[in-house]
């Protein structure tokens, strides 16, 4: 083991100790302090103290693609907040992590996007939809993107510069403005095929980059102009572009990673090659590829360290963040209807 991969570890156990004396566990199994939370489909949520030991263990069913499935979380005013569905915006949200509330975020497609900016929290749906909350419970819609078609959704947000990014499938690079309200949209260059990758937007060094088919890996300040929007097809297909903490990481359909410090040169990373998906919560990457139960994380995308998983929940998502303990959130009551599910329930 090289020395960068030394310190790596040595790093890694450190934070992981810090990160476990921040939250408290009762015995009741509710929590409150920092904590990270791990997300998937079948509604699979588990919470853990450190990032590598987990419990809390809850699911609404088995990790189908239906509208128990959850994909992406975030934190807000002592709460987690969890965003999914099939055909609807679905939530839940919990601030003990044992305590959930279930609810549907009116009029809305699956949730992509939970983003704090500004003191509040915004939800980005499947189309654009933007919903903002300032306490977590009344929530208000308040813009819709204007698609190139309606098959051009958002898969996936980050946020930087004052503003809020999300791209997805066909490549629409979706800019809203919490200041002024506006909501732009940018068709990203080659993006021909639907390549519903999740992880493809990614903010560090106060630049966005957008990544995409066919080796796109554009960048912008502002999310409306845009740099190298081109694509290298020499690359293969970006399945996950992220920010390490010094440097932009994007792995490949190819099994090659690329690298870059200002997410406009980009160069092959030599060495064993990083998770297909990755999201970045707090000082740690996680990753995983297939299945998306073997979990693994990394300070730095290049030593990597396997998360036990003894449950095997699936992973779409994982946050950091702080629960203040007591009553979960009176998010908005809403149906679930039975669209995508698997099996059909019973009359």
């Amino acid at each position: 083991m090289d020395r960068r991969r030394c310190l790596a570890v040595a790093a890694g156990a450190a934070l992981g100790q810090w990160a476990g004396s921040r939250a408290e566990a009762q015995e009741n199994g509710a929590f409150s302090g920092r904590v990270y939370l791990a997300v998937g489909p079948g509604g699979q949520r588990m919470v853990s103290s450190d990032g590598m030991h987990w419990t809390n263990h809850i699911s609404w069913g088995e990790p189908y693609h239906d509208q128990n499935d959850l994909n992406v979380t975030g934190f807000f005013r002592g709460a987690a907040f969890v965003g999914g569905g099939y055909s609807i915006a679905r939530m839940t949200a919990t601030r003990d992590g044992k305590t959930w509330k279930d609810g549907v975020l009116p009029k809305g497609t699956p949730i992509f996007g939970l983003e704090v900016l500004n003191d509040a929290l915004f939800a980005v749906d499947l189309r654009g939809q933007v919903y903002r909350t300032s306490d977590g419970e009344a929530w208000e819609s308040i813009g819709k993107a204007q698609m190139p078609t309606p098959t051009h959704w958002i898969r996936g947000t980050v946020i930087g510069n004052g503003i809020l990014l999300g791209s997805g499938d066909y490549g629409p690079a979706m800019t809203f403005d919490p200041k002024s309200g506006k909501i732009r949209v940018t068709q990203m260059a080659g993006q021909v095929d639907k390549q519903p990758g999740l992880r493809r937007t990614a903010f560090g060094n106060g630049v966005f980059v957008v990544g995409g088919q066919a080796g796109l890996l554009a960048t912008s300040t502002d999310g409306v102009e845009w740099r190298n929007n081109e694509v290298h097809p020499e690359r293969g297909n970006i399945t996950c572009v992220i920010w390490t903490g010094t440097e932009f990481l994007a792995m490949t359909d190819q099994k090659q990673a690329w690298h870059s410090t200002n997410g406009a040169d980009w160069v092959p990373r030599p060495g064993d090659a990083p998770p297909r998906q990755m999201v970045r919560a707090g000082k740690y990457l996680y990753g995983w590829s297939y299945p998306p139960t073997q979990v693994s994380r990394s300070l730095d995308g290049v030593a990597w360290e396997k998360v036990p998983n003894e449950k095997e929940f699936h992973v779409k998502h994982v946050a950091v963040g702080t629960l203040s303990g007591g009553a979960p959130p009176n998010i908005p009551d809403g149906p679930v209807p039975w669209a995508g599910m698997k099996p059909k329930p019973k009359a």
